[in-house]
């Protein structure tokens, strides 16, 4: 009998431990971060235009994406907009301050005079780490399957001006048919959305 009882109590301890970890989720690394996601051009500005394709589209298209899939990690997310209008790129670094955002992602597509040249790039500010555009440039490679252009250094005003650590993303080539054609695509922008997301994760999985 006294052998019974406690085999129940283990059995019920056990029981236990299994539902409380099945329960409860570890903490995402994005729980609590502020995230500024800046979809590129808008409104007047178009951005690149090739193959029947608008940058300015393409670029709020997939930062929604990107914004429902940090939401679902527990990030705050912060978007520069979130719809088709025109914003200075002082306004979209000076949201970035007002936020005391964590990190500044900035989407935008590319275009090239030479039509065969595709890929994604991630840019990251002269002179500044490359931590964050190095993790978005590996996950988004691997989520997209896009060609590997690298991780660059340049002086983009958002980047420049930014008080926080910041990346601007070239998720391809308009001027590349295929690859305008992709972009269009929205199974193919949710890989882009995820590969973002991911390397966005890692980056702030490696600062824990």
């Amino acid at each position: 009998m006294h052998h019974r009882i406690v085999v129940s109590i283990l059995i019920l301890f056990l029981s236990c431990c299994f539902v409380a970890n099945i329960c409860v989720a570890a903490p995402s690394p994005l729980t609590g971060k502020i995230i500024v996601i800046d979809p590129g051009h808008g409104g007047n500005d178009n951005g690149a235009v090739a193959n029947g394709v608008r940058e300015a589209n393409v670029n709020l298209a997939v930062g929604l994406k990107i914004r429902d899939k940090l939401l679902a990690t527990g990030a705050t997310v912060i978007l520069t907009r979130s719809r088709d209008v025109s914003l200075e790129l002082k306004a979209r670094v000076d949201l970035a301050k007002a936020t005391d955002a964590d990190i500044f992602v900035s989407i935008h597509a590319n275009s090239f005079p030479n039509q065969e040249t595709s890929g994604v790039i991630s840019f990251y500010q002269s002179g500044r780490p490359n931590n964050l555009a190095a993790s978005i440039q590996e996950a988004l490679v691997k989520e997209s399957g896009a060609i590997d252009k690298g991780v660059r250094t340049e002086n983009f005003y958002v980047m420049r001006e930014n008080d926080i650590t910041a990346a601007l993303i070239e998720i391809g080539f308009l001027t590349n048919a295929p690859e305008a054609l992709r972009l269009t695509n929205d199974v193919y922008q949710s890989k882009v959305a995820e590969g973002i997301t991911r390397g966005i994760n890692n980056y702030l999985q490696s600062r824990l």
